[in-house]
């Protein structure tokens, strides 16, 4: 019987391993493929700079999948057209002058270093820019600059092509399928927050939690994911109402399911006993969710269903305690909610998967920034790509490698795709030495002996296969430097001393990357971490103070919702090496990590319900913009690793004893006649959001104390 358990789970496993062998394979041949075109057809048409376009076609494959749109690939050729009206600009407004072209040409890349990075959409064009606005310099010689600039520039814009082209046509990878893909898994793992809403597990509230931060995580990369592509990918375009109704409704079930799944009260109270219709409501939205997660999956139902009324049972909250009346009335707003939602999201499907006819935008996501301009990595990014370039220019000047200007281009751009990414000094090391221990070889044994143009294209093939193979993201450029390092001409002439002079320049580059990512402004993992955590939590407490602002003319939220400070936290948590630290181990940085998550999605929360909350009577009333913000001065506590002042945990009870009183005040209160049931149940889920924020930051303080931020501080080589 055991062998017949383990079966399916291993044949499953087998069969993912297998998808993804499959995908890597098809990428590999993909980049390779345009890889070796783009090198071999300009050196067939007699072109100069071949490796021009070969090196184009290894940054853009570095920063990201392959996509098939083609607006996209347009953008990235506009994105080198500026690029060479900007660098042969420069060139013309200081022909005779290079230190002053220098130091404009060095500020505008650090510039477009900037844009790369703030920009939340395509940013490779960013990237294409800063390439060719440096790449057009020849070294200061003005005789045929501008046509050496030219050339460069036309070889980069093939690059482009070449890579876009073979994206498109060969296994294309569609955004809208990896779009719809993510979408439906964000919408299953609402419907299973909802089956643990409604029928709570018997593990406890940390089950809940664990689930939570995944629900939490998958709508972020959603969301994310949206943003990037909505501007480029057709299909997702085209229907774009529709997509915005999507995003919305998640935005509003993110709202509606975490606060109630943080509820204290929830597991107590039998709903059944004051809702009347409560079963049938549950088996309906139930059977919304299963037909959301078939449409998701290209299955069409022409069943429609309307939402069902709520009906509670004749004076059954008469008696209540106040915290089972609390629990109830929200119960019932989350279920009436949630009916509407889904069926709007639903209708939105029917359109945007069938054509169906009869949608109506009535929702719309709340508005994400195109550009996060106040992000410290970003401007670090930029300093280090200044840096970097005048510290290459120097070597350039004084030492003169055979790579020429293409040295300090490399170096800045190549700096820009490290920074701040898990990319250590041993790896560079070892990536540059696999790299030339693969091409030295090959150019003393191999090219010489090479007659036919389909034995390069196949060794070139070979050689970049195994680097995108292998290697993943950024780090396969270290690799791949090797292949141009041989130098492949129309005319080849081979001389050992120059291609060693060439490894001795691409070590001095990588000598100097490793200096510029790690000064003046550290790399280390636990110091980021650690940085990130202060600005976090003073971002919280900044949300937070902006988000229970209800005056008339309240505080703007702000533009960034800290997603990306979330993300970089659980990327840098998990870099950090319990060897050196051990007594920070994996486990309780993924608490903390855990903790965060769940703090800033009900600030997101109360965020988004800012509006709601302020039009509402019982809450107007008791507000008081004068009133101290307990949360928001946790918050702060927090960034500045205030945990051990026993006085906060003492505000904190006594914050949770204001929500009990603010309850039994309600509930005996006379002239709660005059307000409508809806008002009621939204007072009481504004009182129980404050109630599980204020649960979220202790378990952040928990969380924090549990770390030993003195060993994280200390130094190491």
């Amino acid at each position: 019987m055991a062998a017949t358990d383990t079966a399916p789970g291993s044949s499953a496993e087998d069969t993912a391993d297998a998808a993804s062998v499959n995908t890597r394979s098809r990428y590999a041949i993909k980049t390779s493929l345009s890889l070796t075109l783009a090198y071999l057809v300009p050196i067939s048409m007699g072109w100069p700079q071949p490796q021009t376009a070969a090196i184009t076609v290894m940054l853009i494959t570095a920063t990201g999948l392959t996509s098939d749109s083609l607006q996209k690939g347009v953008m990235r050729v506009l994105g080198t057209v500026a690029g060479a009206i900007i660098g042969l600009t420069l060139i013309a407004l200081f022909p005779q002058e290079r230190m002053s072209y220098l130091l404009a040409a060095s500020i505008t890349v650090s510039i477009l270093a900037y844009l790369y990075n703030a920009y939340q959409g395509d940013s490779t064009l960013f990237m294409l820019t800063a390439v060719v606005t440096l790449m057009v310099f020849n070294g200061g010689d003005a005789e045929g600059a501008f046509q050496y600039g030219v050339d460069r520039a036309f070889m980069t814009a093939f690059g482009v092509i070449i890579y876009t082209v073979v994206a498109s046509t060969l296994w294309p990878v569609r955004a809208v399928d990896n779009t719809r893909q993510m979408a439906a898994g964000v919408a299953s793992a609402y419907s299973r927050a909802f089956r643990t809403l409604v029928h709570p597990v018997a593990e406890g509230p940390e089950n809940t939690d664990e689930q939570l931060t995944a629900l939490l995580a998958s709508e972020a990369a959603f969301q994310a994911h949206f943003t990037s592509i909505k501007r480029y990918a057709y299909n997702v375009e085209a229907y774009l109402d529709e997509w915005n109704c999507v995003v919305a409704c998640y935005e509003e079930l993110q709202s509606l399911l975490l606060p109630a799944l943080k509820q204290e009260t929830r597991r107590g109270v039998d709903f059944e006993n004051y809702l009347e219709n409560y079963s049938e409501v549950v088996a309906h939205i139930e059977e919304k969710f299963a037909q959301l997660e078939a449409r998701w999956d290209g299955r069409e139902s022409q069943q429609t269903m309307q939402p069902l009324v709520v009906q509670y049972r004749p004076n059954s909250l008469r008696d209540a305690p106040h915290l089972t009346v609390a629990a109830v009335v929200t119960r019932a707003e989350v279920l009436t909610k949630i009916q509407n939602i889904l069926v709007d999201l639903c209708s939105a499907l029917d359109s945007m998967l069938f054509d169906r006819g009869g949608f109506t935008a009535r929702r719309k996501p709340g508005r994400k920034p195109i550009f996060i301009w106040r992000d410290l990595e970003n401007v670090k990014t930029a300093a280090r790509m200044f840096l970097t370039f005048w510290l290459a220019t120097a070597i350039w000047i004084t030492v003169n490698p055979p790579l020429g200007f293409t040295f300090v281009a490399l170096c800045s751009v190549l700096v820009l795709l490290v920074s701040y990414t898990p990319v250590t000094p041993k790896l560079l090391i070892i990536l540059f030495t696999l790299g030339f221990t693969f091409a030295l070889p090959a150019y003393v044994f191999l090219l010489p002996q090479m007659t036919h143009w389909l034995e390069l294209a196949a060794f070139m093939f070979a050689y970049a296969f195994i680097g995108f193979y292998v290697f993943q993201g950024p780090v396969s450029i270290f690799f791949l430097l090797g292949l141009f390092a041989l130098g492949i001409q129309n005319t080849m002439s081979y001389n050992f001393d120059v291609i060693l002079l060439v490894v001795l320049s691409l070590y001095m580059l990588c000598a100097l990357l490793i200096i510029t990512i790690h000064f003046p402004f550290t790399s280390k993992p636990e110091k980021l971490y650690a940085g990130l955590c202060r600005r976090f939590f003073k971002r919280c407490a900044h949300t937070l103070d902006a988000a229970t602002d209800y005056r008339r003319r309240p505080r703007a939220l702000p533009g960034d919702d800290g997603s990306l400070q979330l993300a970089k936290l659980r990327s840098w948590g998990t870099k950090i090496d319990s060897v050196y630290f051990p007594a920070n181990p994996a486990q309780i940085i993924h608490h903390l990590n855990q903790a965060c998550e769940l703090l800033h999605g009900q600030i997101e929360v109360m965020a988004m319900r800012r509006k709601e909350f302020a039009d509402n009577r019982l809450i107007a009333a008791s507000y008081s913009p004068n009133s101290p913000k307990i949360m928001v001065d946790l918050c702060h506590n927090l960034a500045t690793a205030d945990t051990e002042n026993n006085a906060v945990f003492s505000r904190v009870e006594n914050a949770l004893m204001e929500v009990n009183n603010r309850l039994n005040a309600l509930r005996q209160d006379e002239e709660l006649q005059k307000y409508e049931r809806q008002e009621l149940a939204q007072f009481f889920i504004y009182l129980n959001l404050q109630q599980s924020i204020l649960s979220s930051i202790r378990a952040c303080y928990e969380a924090r104390r549990a770390l030993d931020w003195d060993q994280l501080a200390e130094t190491r080589f």
